[in-house]
C-alpha cells in the first residue's frame, strides 16, 4: 500500500484569489533569472507540440518544466493555444495549467488553472526589460496587440516607468474596445486607440508586440526613428527580417530557446542571425555581467519567449498563499 497523497486543485478564480501583485510578481521573476544566470536553475526550452500538422486540430501547445533549486521544487506547465477559442466556443484563446511536484519523490503538490499566472509572469519579465534597458526619460509606449495579456505588460511597465501616453493597435476591434474599457479605469497614462501599427508606433518611446501573428507586424518600413526598445514576446514570429538593421542590441531571455521559438526563430532557420548576434541574456544583464544600456542612442530589441522556470517559482508562492487562504481544494490521488 501507498502512503496516501493529496493534491490542492487551484482554479483559475482561486489563484487570482491569492492577490499576488504586479511588484511582488517582478520580485520573483527578478531573483529566478538571476539564478538561471548563476546554475541554480534548470529550465529546459519548451517542448511544441503542433496538432494542425497531422489533423484538423487548429490547436498548438508547449511544455515547459522546470527546477529551481532555491525554492526545491520542480513543475511543469502544459499550455496550448486554438485562436478561435473565443469567437467559436466561449473560452480563451490560450489555455493553461501548472503542475507543482515535490522534487524528493515527484509527489505531485499542486494542479493549477495557469492564464492569469502566465500573464502576470510575462508582463513582469517585461517590467524588468524595461526597467534595465529603457532610455530613461521615456513617456510613451505602443502596445500591439490587446487580447488578454496587454493589460498586464501596462501594468509591469507601469511599476518602473512613468508612463504620459498609451498608444494601441489590434487588428480584432472587439479586443481593443474590451482593453480600453478596462485600462482606462486602472492607469493614468491617457490611452490612445489608433488605426494601424503604423499610427501606433510613430513618436513613441518604447514598442510592445504581444501578438499572435505569424506574419511581421513590424517591418523596415514602419517608422520606429522615435523608439529606443521593442520588446517581442511570446512564440511567434512577429518582426520583418530588414528590421533587424535598426537595432544596435538583441537581448533574449534564452539563447537556446530564441532559435527555435518567437520572433527570432525564424531567422535562425534561414542563417540570417546566429548565436554571435545575441548580445545577452536578460539574467545576465540583471546580475550585472552585462551591462544593459550604454548609452541614449541605443536601439534594443528585447526578445522573451517565456520560461518553465519563471512559472514554477509564481506558481510556488501561489501554493503557498492559497495553502494559507484555504483557497481551492483537495484530492486523493492514491
Amino acid at each position: 500500500m501507498y502512503n496516501e497523497v493529496e493534491v490542492l486543485l487551484l482554479s483559475e478564480e482561486d489563484v487570482i484569489s491569492t492577490g499576488l501583485t504586479m511588484s511582488q510578481c517582478m520580485n520573483l521573476v527578478e531573483e529566478v533569472l538571476k539564478a538561471r544566470a548563476n546554475g541554480q536553475v534548470l529550465s529546459p526550452s519548451k517542448v511544441f507540440l503542433d496538432m494542425r500538422v497531422i489533423s484538423e486540430h487548429q490547436c498548438d501547445a508547449d511544455a515547459m518544466p522546470a527546477y529551481v533549486k532555491y525554492i526545491d521544487t520542480c513543475g511543469v506547465k502544459w499550455i496550448g493555444a486554438n485562436w478561435e477559442n473565443r469567437h467559436k466556443r466561449g473560452l480563451p484563446n490560450v489555455i493553461g495549467i501548472v503542475i507543482l511536484n515535490d522534487p524528493e519523490s515527484f509527489v505531485p503538490l499542486a494542479i493549477m488553472s495557469a492564464n492569469w499566472l502566465t500573464a502576470m509572469r510575462t508582463g513582469a519579465a517585461t517590467g524588468l526589460a524595461v526597467r534595465e534597458l529603457a532610455k530613461k526619460g521615456s513617456k510613451s509606449l505602443s502596445i500591439i496587440g490587446t487580447g488578454y495579456e496587454a493589460k498586464f505588460q501596462l501594468m509591469a511597465i507601469n511599476e518602473v516607468i512613468k508612463l504620459d501616453e498609451v498608444k494601441v493597435f489590434d487588428i480584432d476591434g472587439d479586443a481593443m474596445e474590451s482593453f480600453l474599457r478596462n485600462a482606462n479605469q486602472m492607469f493614468h497614462a491617457e490611452i490612445i486607440p489608433c488605426k494601424s501599427v503604423k499610427e501606433a508606433v510613430e513618436g513613441t518611446d518604447l514598442v510592445v508586440t504581444v501578438t499572435s501573428s505569424r506574419v511581421p507586424v513590424l517591418d523596415e518600413v514602419t517608422l520606429l526613428d522615435t523608439a529606443n526598445l521593442v520588446c517581442s514576446l511570446g512564440t511567434y514570429n512577429e518582426l520583418g527580417e530588414k528590421l533587424m538593421r535598426w537595432f544596435n542590441k538583441i537581448i533574449v531571455d534564452t539563447r537556446e530557446q530564441t532559435k527555435s521559438e518567437g520572433a527570432l526563430a525564424d531567422l535562425f532557420a534561414k542563417g540570417l542571425i546566429s548565436n554571435g548576434d545575441i548580445y545577452a541574456e536578460l539574467g545576465e544583464i540583471l546580475t550585472k555581467r552585462k551591462k544593459g544600456r550604454t548609452s541614449d542612442d541605443e536601439k534594443i530589441l528585447c526578445v522573451l519567449t517565456g520560461l518553465g522556470c519563471e512559472d514554477v517559482v509564481v506558481a510556488n508562492i501561489v501554493y503557498k498563499i492559497a495553502k494559507e487562504k484555504g483557497l481551492g481544494r483537495k484530492f486523493k490521488l492514491f
